[in-house]
């Protein structure tokens, strides 16, 4: 394939063949076909960022919230990008190569154990999420059903049924989503309680929320995750995304798919490491490659993500959002310091306590952080009991 023939296929369908000027290109070995493809490096990068199989709704909210815009402006333009990556075979839809090895196919209004199906929340590559009621009662629950068929099925099964497993060994918080019920089986699915509600990111960036509730939104986001530090679990997994806010404001932290006991290095080696890009604490990025490191986290880890979470909470926006380019947000994680957390999005003035808290959190040597998110709570406990008045933009701050 030639440089003219890649650039009008990767870019402007009405473009010329020819390449521009100094553009520069990278080869990228996609050894899995025994082909090479030439791609410029902002394409390269974002390839790299996008690695790990994710669902394009998915990947059209993170591009839209580093873009400042909402999904809707961009969706066609990262739809058409999508369509030309896998023309190249650059890009394979995992979730349409996974679908064709499931036949599990839920239907509203179809019974399952004691439980009539609703509609589809959201369906991945192995699992499914539905609404769901309990036959009798009424009570709202979410069904999560696995529906892999295939060579892969078993270790993905093996990892689903696990963590219910862990749910299930878990004492009660009201800050932690509560497994009601699961169904080994086939189907295995498990019952799990309705929060309602969205995701904290989604809903931080709103003018009208107000300090106060910011500073107990990242407290219950606090004490969910040292529930689980006290008791000697790691989440595996933390990020914006999976804390909840629901429809009562309450903060439920979800997702268990990779937690697992700390210490233990059999978990260790056999649990894959989560983490999105902008969360990744400095220690899991490799120096020379920028790339994430097969190191698993601990509980210092999970206190840097934490960090990047509060900050998100209080200010509205990740630390380190340094657009598409992995390369940039890896540096900008493990070299720049982040910034300090002074003002929220509807002017409110962000006490100094709370954001040394942050800063402690974001520390690039493990050492400096918390030892836990228990620690952690506390600090950020102590510092709300402080009560420092929020100013607003335009206020004089009084000595």
């Amino acid at each position: 394939m030639s440089e003219g023939e890649n650039s009008n296929l990767l870019g402007d369908p009405d473009a010329s063949t020819s390449a521009n000027p100094g553009e520069r290109f990278t080869v990228v070995d996609t050894r899995a076909h025994q082909y090479c493809y030439l791609v410029n490096h902002v394409i390269k990068s974002y390839l790299e960022l996008f690695r790990q199989p994710r669902a394009e709704a998915e990947a059209l909210e993170e591009l839209a919230r580093q873009a400042g815009c909402s999904p809707e402006a961009i969706a066609a333009t990262v739809r058409t990008f999508f369509q030309r990556m896998r023309r190249a075979g650059l890009l394979r839809s995992a979730e349409a190569d996974l679908r064709e090895e499931s036949n599990w196919a839920l239907t509203p209004g179809q019974v399952l154990g004691e439980y009539r199906v609703g509609e589809l929340i959201v369906e991945k590559p192995d699992v499914a999420l539905h609404h769901a009621r309990q036959v009798g009662t009424g009570m709202p629950v979410v069904l999560k059903v696995f529906i892999l068929r295939g060579p892969r099925a078993r270790r993905e099964l093996e990892l689903f049924e696990r963590e219910f497993s862990f749910m299930a060994g878990l004492a009660p918080h009201e800050n932690v989503c509560r497994l009601l019920a699961f169904h080994p089986g086939d189907p295995c699915y498990a019952a799990l309680e309705y929060a309602g509600g969205t995701p904290i990111r989604r809903a931080m960036s709103e003018d009208s929320l107000s300090l106060r509730e910011r500073e107990r939104i990242g407290a219950e986001a606090l004490a969910a995750l040292a529930h689980l530090h006290r008791h000697g679990f790691l989440h595996g997994d933390v990020h914006s995304r999976n804390f909840m806010l629901t429809d009562e404001h309450r903060v439920k932290l979800i997702d268990f798919g990779l937690s697992r006991r700390i210490g233990d290095p059999a978990e260790a080696a056999s649990v894959p490491h989560g983490g999105l890009p902008g969360f990744m604490p400095p220690e899991r990025i490799e120096p020379g490659s920028l790339s994430i490191s097969s190191r698993p986290g601990d509980m210092r880890s999970e206190v840097f993500q934490l960090g990047v979470l509060l900050h998100e909470v209080l200010t509205g926006q990740e630390p380190f959002s340094k657009g598409v380019l992995w390369s940039r947000l890896a540096e900008a994680i493990r070299n720049q310091p982040a910034p300090r957390a002074v003002w929220t999005p509807g002017g409110e003035r962000i006490p100094a306590a709370l954001a040394d808290v942050i800063e402690r959190a974001l520390a690039k040597a493990p050492e400096e952080r918390f030892p836990s998110a228990v620690e952690m709570l506390e600090s950020w406990r102590a510092a709300r009991r402080r009560g420092a008045r929020p100013v607003r933009t335009g206020e004089r701050v009084r000595p």
